[in-house]
């Protein structure tokens, strides 16, 4: 086995160089002959004794160690020996405390304490972490399921998301810089380390040690996950954060980077210039909708990209949401009927879920839950003089229906009569057809002669057919009068 002199991970004997510090690998401590840690068992300013060594970074040694008044395990990242003379890396060393004591945030790693002991020792004190790095986690599962890619990828965001609130811009996101926290009968919990690079926004003209620690054209970070303006060594923004956001995820989704080179410089070259091979045709299982947010993230412009972690995790959660992703947010919960209709029943009687079916139908019921129709505030008012006019209408137009039925009927039976009489031979017809005179001399009708039956049975005036109404009066009469008969 190698081992990394810079960041102290392990590699196979056919593997050379470090693919995250490019450093060349060197013999692994356990088979060349190297003396014990000189740290191990030292007790600093009297409060932590380092216990064991859990591994190491650019800037230092992160050991296992115990509060001696409390008793209480701690983690202890100690800067090495290398740098205890280096006045620049003493300052960059403060920085990271000072930068991890800004964050208070349950995915950003807590820092307790800060100091320097008699021999010159710089020590950060943090909290204990059990688990594994998502380097580690990526090298031996690597593809992840989406659903896990984009749970993890939450907790990161949000843990960044606060650094942005606090105008801090981690400038060296990776994988060996998420740590994901395992404790039993809890779900994984993300954590972010090393803000040792990281930059204040306004420390450029506030922050006399900044041009010390950061010369002009020097470039900081790992080339595999940093942004197209930071490898020309432009200005940076939260978006700078984003796009090294957005590539870690694309390797969780594929398991491998979107640009690989040989040397950092070209490597460099690739992240300005070329547009990543798109992560469905590496894995065609990826959702189409996940793939379209990766690329937002890694858009070359940091203006068409989202502006920071924020933005990028509200963009993220909608997608999950959409999708139907299980994550540590998630407010819905299956039940036991979507369950079983997710699922079949083993012979054995145990209930096996298909995670795609329970997926399709969370994101069905997202999307229905979605397009319900909204119901907006109406303001009715209850007073008697705003209803009054509508029910005065009402009541006029009943009226002037009743009327109007009334009218037709009184017109069918009179009608009716007239017609009666006529066959009765009470009316003339053809008087009754003449429209008299108004004329005040005109004298009253003789009373009937025989002669006029005459007139009355003559085929010209034979009475004309009756209408339709007239037929229906006479039918309902009709029935009145035979009734009479009967009695």
């Amino acid at each position: 086995m190698l081992q990394c002199p810079r960041c102290g991970r392990q590699f196979p004997d056919d593997v050379h160089v470090c693919p995250d510090d490019f450093s060349s690998l060197q013999a692994d401590a356990t088979i060349a002959d190297v003396a014990l840690d000189p740290l191990i068992g030292q007790a600093f300013d009297g409060k932590y004794r380092l216990d064991e060594r859990l591994g190491g970074g650019g800037m230092g040694t992160v050991y296992r160690a115990t509060h001696l008044l409390i008793e209480r395990p701690v983690a202890i990242k100690v800067l090495s020996q290398r740098f205890v003379g280096d006045q620049t890396a003493q300052l960059r060393f403060q920085r990271e405390a000072r930068a991890a004591g800004r964050m208070h945030h349950p995915n950003a790693v807590t820092v307790t304490d800060f100091g320097t002991t008699k021999d010159g020792w710089l020590y950060i004190v943090m909290e204990l972490l059990e688990g594994r790095t998502l380097r580690d986690l990526l090298a031996r599962e690597a593809p992840l399921d989406p659903a896990r890619s984009v749970s993890l990828m939450l907790q990161a965001c949000s843990a960044v998301g606060a650094a942005h609130d606090l105008r801090l811009i981690h400038r060296d996101l990776k994988p060996a810089n998420i740590f994901v926290e395992q404790r039993p009968n809890m779900p994984a919990v993300v954590k972010v380390l090393d803000f040792g690079v990281a930059k204040f926004m306004v420390e450029e003209h506030e922050d006399e040690d900044f041009n010390t620690l950061t010369q002009v054209g020097a470039i900081i970070g790992t080339p595999r996950y940093m942004s197209p303006e930071q490898c020309t060594g432009i200005g940076l923004t939260p978006a700078s954060d984003v796009y090294s956001l957005g590539i870690i995820l694309y390797e969780m989704l594929t398991g491998v980077v979107p640009f690989i080179a040989e040397t950092p410089l070209a490597l460099a070259m690739k992240q300005v210039t070329e547009a990543p091979k798109p992560p469905r045709e590496i894995v065609p299982a990826i959702p189409p909708e996940l793939e379209r947010v990766v690329f937002h993230a890694l858009a070359k412009n940091p203006a068409d990209r989202p502006a920071d972690a924020n933005e990028f995790r509200r963009e993220l959660h909608a997608t999950a949401d959409q999708l139907g992703l299980e994550h540590a947010e998630s407010q819905a919960v299956p039940t036991m009927d979507a369950l079983r209709e997710a699922g079949t029943e083993s012979p054995s009687g145990q209930l096996v879920i298909d995670i795609a079916r329970l997926r399709a139908a969370r994101a069905a019921a997202t999307q229905s839950s979605a397009g319900k129709p909204e119901f907006h505030r109406v303001d009715v008012s209850l007073e008697k003089e705003n209803r009054a006019p509508a029910k005065g209408w009402a009541a006029i137009i009943a009226a002037a229906m009743v009327l109007l039925i009334a009218i037709v009927i009184l017109a069918a039976l009179a009608a009716r009569w007239r017609y009666r009489e006529i066959l009765a031979g009470n009316i003339n017809p053809i008087a009754a057809a003449a429209t008299p005179s108004p004329s005040p001399e005109v004298l009253p009708t003789p009373a009937p002669s025989p002669s006029l039956k005459v007139v009355r049975n003559h085929p010209r005036r034979r009475p004309e057919k009756p209408s339709k109404l007239e037929s229906f009066v006479n039918k309902v009469t009709g029935v009145f009068r035979r009734g009479k008969k009967r009695k």
